[in-house]
């Protein structure tokens, strides 16, 4: 064990180092020989840096090992056509996990994600204030990220599946968690970088913090959502930082790092040092500000709920604090309480509202539980309800969307795997198919996230229009049929058409995946279907099951009787043959 040296005392004078490889200018004479304050500050400093890395268990790099590491990282950071087609297979199948909500198949992207390597040399870089190899790794750093944002555009393009899935969501906007897991990957991608071991297993953890969020970017620039690709490209810059900034410490920690007498003072390495740091440090110092902000949003919040819950015994189970860089912050929460308290919400916000400065929309759920035991139990219930349900911008905002429908709903549900929801109104007086499609349409606009479908009140037939030519009162385009019937989940159609058929419309409904069937044959002393000119009928409902078999017992009927008709006609004509 080393003793410790008091500070009273001067600490061993430490080898000489030669400048750094890049610089190759020799220490001035009198540095290891004057024994100023200066050259005081810097064994003290040198000392304290040893201790620190001992205790986090760093080694100690020689100059000579130290060069080699710093060489090694440089021409594994180089920018190359593998780099390229690497970075762009990973965001490929991290888009593809994204879209499909799938955490595994992220995962998997992650393990052929070649971004750490640049990112060791630009953290390398900043703890040896080199402006030269900033600018060189930076580069790389961009290109890769460029690549992965242009794949994520691309497939997003591609994709038949284009719903914000929650796995999107989650990567909108930078959380503590999310800067926690960035610094503890760049912390072990140093460290392993340091020992040279275990380099691969910890650029998953990078990767995990970097590619998804290029990923995000790409797919908000596709759907031109500014606000996904805002918010995942604060995600990408601040994890950026936190990773870089990881790296340069333990560098910096290790030895490995160039000595700092070394530095270049040519401006256009100046110029790069300082650029660089100030586009990590710009949205690092972003984040930290607005988790600040949540943080406090979040404190307050607490205080305003339990202070509108009116009861000493209520405590609060779950609680999401959700501060977007676009919009309104909101806050979840959910209260195990002895006794309901009216109006809670409303004197949560207004509580909540005087301590911020600022109105903050709650959405209070209160659970009662009189005992200790009731309220474990209400506590394990919210959670296990919670893991089941998913996070809660999984819940679709159903009061927002039937105010966007704007007219009395008879049930609303929906898809959460195809972020939909269904809405089915009671029949408004007046209203068409045209009238209800461009509801739908309003009420998908006015939400970023779920789509709507507006089910209208089914009915017994559609007047269809198929010669264009020719104006039908009352008939419905075909599209606005396909529309409808698709609405109804009708998975097959009458399709009665004059001569020559509505080949147009047929076709319309196959592609929509709407089987075409053909009117049954009119019965005896039944009229046949009348046709109307350039206007087709779609016969919604089926005939009635108690119809068809009546129309079936009477052709049995039928049927027998012409048999027993056709018998007794053989029979006489047998007869009559035998007469003399």
């Amino acid at each position: 064990m080393t003793d410790a040296v008091l500070p009273s005392q001067e600490p061993p004078s430490p080898p000489r180092q030669p400048a750094a490889d890049t610089a190759g200018a020799p220490e001035p004479e009198g540095e290891t020989t004057a024994r100023g304050p200066l050259h005081r500050v810097k064994l003290w400093m040198r000392y304290i840096r040893i201790r620190i890395a001992h205790a986090v268990l760093l080694p100690e790099l020689s100059p000579s090992q130290a060069r080699a590491l710093r060489r090694t990282v440089h021409e594994d950071s180089e920018l190359t056509s593998g780099y390229v087609l690497m970075s762009a297979l990973s965001a490929g199948i991290a888009t593809l996990g994204l879209l499909q909500s799938s955490t595994a198949v992220v995962i998997g992207a992650m393990l052929i994600s070649p971004l750490m390597s640049p990112i060791a040399a630009l953290g390398f870089a900043f703890a040896s204030v080199d402006g030269k190899r900033i600018r060189e790794a930076a580069r790389v750093v961009l290109v890769g990220a460029a690549v992965g944002v242009l794949t994520g555009v691309l497939l997003t393009w591609l994709s038949p599946i284009r719903n914000a899935t929650p796995e999107i969501l989650a990567r909108t906007q930078p959380t503590l968690l999310d800067l926690a897991v960035a610094l503890f990957s760049g912390i072990a991608g140093g460290y392993a970088t340091v020992i040279q071991k275990g380099g691969t297993a910890i650029g998953v953890a990078i990767a995990t913090a970097l590619m998804p969020p290029l990923a995000t970017i790409g797919y908000g620039v596709g759907m031109l959502h500014a606000g996904f690709a805002l918010g995942a490209l604060l995600l990408f810059a601040t994890n950026l930082a936190a990773i870089a900034f990881a790296f340069a410490l333990i560098a910096r920690l290790s030895g490995a790092a160039r000595p700092l007498t070394a530095f270049e003072w040519r401006p256009r390495y100046v110029t790069a040092l300082v650029l660089a740091f100030l586009a990590l440090a710009i949205p690092l110092s972003m984040t930290l500000m607005r988790l600040k902000e949540e943080a406090t949003m979040r404190t307050a919040a607490q205080a305003a709920i339990l202070e509108a819950a009116n009861d000493r015994r209520a405590r609060i189970a779950q609680i999401d604090v959700v501060n977007p860089l676009f919009g309104e912050p909101s806050v979840e929460a959910l209260v195990i309480t002895p006794a309901y308290a009216a109006n809670a919400t409303r004197d949560a916000e207004r509580r909540l509202e005087n301590a911020l400065g600022e109105p903050v929309s709650i959405s209070l759920q209160q659970v009662l539980a009189a005992d200790l035991q009731s309220q474990t139990r209400a506590m394990v219930d919210a959670a296990m309800e919670r893991t089941m349900a998913g996070i809660a911008a999984d819940v679709p905002p159903l009061d927002k969307i039937r105010a966007s429908v704007g007219l009395p709903t008879r049930s609303i549900w929906s898809n959460r795997a195809g972020r939909m929801v269904y809405v089915e109104p009671i029949p408004a007086p007046g209203w068409t198919l045209a009238d209800y499609r461009e509801v739908e349409r309003e009420a998908t606009d006015a939400d970023e996230v779920w789509a709507v479908r507006v089910v209208p009140p089914a009915q017994q037939s559609l007047r269809v229009a198929i010669d264009p030519g020719v104006e039908a009162e009352g008939a419905v385009s075909a599209d606005l049929a396909v529309w409808a019937l698709q609405r109804w989940g009708m998975s097959k159609a009458t399709l009665i058409a004059p001569e020559g058929g509505a080949p147009a419309l047929a076709q319309a409904l196959r592609e929509a995946g709407i089987r075409v069937v053909a009117p049954p044959p009119p019965a005896d002393g039944e009229r046949g279907p009348t046709f109307e000119e350039g206007v087709a009928t779609l016969r919604v409902y089926a005939e009635r099951p108690t119809l068809v078999a009546a129309r079936k017992a009477a052709a049995e009927a039928r049927a027998a009787a012409e048999r027993a008709a056709a018998a007794e006609a053989a029979s006489a004509g047998a007869v009559l043959e035998g007469a003399p």
